[in-house]
């Protein structure tokens, strides 16, 4: 545990000096339980993967309620890649566990996601820095990974469940000497943003959690994006459950904001890239318009000093570019008068 630890102190050491906007890995796999081997229980697995999988694509978490898209749910088998069994050893019952992992195919799945009208999130997703306080025998105290590592792992695993990545600060000095638990309870901004700042996160988010009774949990959140400030409360029975629904909610909120809504339609762009002065920065700025989930085709229209004119085939159109190139970090906007231009930034 102790090697754990220091393993993500040091991850986050590293972070909090280069964090920002996320190109989220493994949307397109998920890891499911299954009672064996045999072809019935692979079948119901690989189904419940690829709902687990569209959640995330989405940010849609009742996908599997959507009377639209049954028939693409109830075919998995025309989407897996590839799959495969582990064993592993549950650590509260000491039982042996059957788990079934499947990587589906990207085109093919997207493909058929904007097939039937559905809202598409790209890979590039907000980096999101959480302060989680709690409240226990009325001591408050922020949350670190050493105190409560359930919690922080909860957090990290819904996160990932839904598509989106979580920091976490190393609560270190310098934390405790710009930021007091009286600032996360009272909900002061600016303290908040001055201490995240390190960590050059794209949302801060804050979380108290407290027990209200032997059976009521309740978390109050609030999470500053650019200029917005988003709050919500989500009670339940258990911790667990309400930490979980505060990640839900903002995944569901996230989503609304940043899915690609006009999916089935494609429009021809023209957007032109400049500061490209070399052939590494020419490979760049091509391969990063390349990656990006919204765009399905980029050629090259013409070439100037300092500059290239790149003709983009997009699903959704310039909004929906525009967003993931606010989230890279790799392009910038130039106001002009005449085409669309973007400023390719130092590495």
């Amino acid at each position: 545990m102790k090697i754990r630890i220091l393993f993500i102190s040091c991850l986050l050491l590293l972070i909090s000096h280069s964090a920002y906007a996320i190109k989220v890995a493994g949307l397109y796999q998920s890891t499911v339980q299954v009672k064996n081997e045999s072809a019935i229980a692979r079948q119901s697995g690989i189904k419940q993967a690829l709902i687990n999988v569209l959640i995330k694509l989405t940010g849609e978490r009742n996908i599997n309620k959507d009377q639209n898209v049954l028939s693409l749910i109830e075919r998995p088998d025309r989407y897996v890649q590839q799959f495969r069994y582990s064993q592993r050893i549950d650590e509260k019952t000491n039982d042996e566990i059957n788990e079934l992992w499947v990587q589906f195919d990207e085109k093919a799945l997207n493909d058929a996601i904007r097939s039937y009208g559905l809202s598409l999130w790209g890979k590039e997703r907000p980096s999101i820095l959480v302060w989680l306080a709690n409240e226990e025998q009325s001591t408050r105290r922020m949350v670190s990974f050493e105190q409560r590592p359930e919690y922080i792992s909860l957090l990290d695993n819904r996160a990932s469940a839904r598509g989106i990545s979580l920091l976490f600060p190393l609560l270190d000095l310098e934390d405790s000497a710009q930021l007091s638990i009286s600032d996360i309870w009272g909900g002061f901004k600016e303290p908040v943003l001055n201490a995240s700042q390190r960590y050059q996160s794209d949302i801060v988010l804050t979380a108290k959690l407290i027990q209200l009774l032997p059976t009521l949990w309740e978390a109050s959140w609030i999470a500053y994006a650019d200029d917005k400030i988003l709050d919500w409360t989500s009670r339940g029975e258990l911790a667990d459950i309400v930490l979980e629904e505060g990640i839900d909610e903002l995944a569901d909120r996230l989503a609304q904001q940043y899915t690609n809504t006009g999916s089935t339609r494609t429009e021809l762009i023209e957007l032109k890239v400049v500061d490209i002065n070399s052939l590494d920065n020419y490979a760049r700025a091509l391969s990063y318009l390349e990656s990006l989930q919204s765009v399905s085709t980029v050629n090259v229209k013409k070439v100037s000093e300092n500059n290239v004119l790149f003709e983009l085939i997009s699903h959704g159109g310039h909004n929906v570019i525009d967003q993931a190139i606010v989230l890279g970090k790799t392009l910038e906007y130039v106001d002009t008068t005449e085409e669309l231009t973007y400023r390719l930034l130092p590495r």
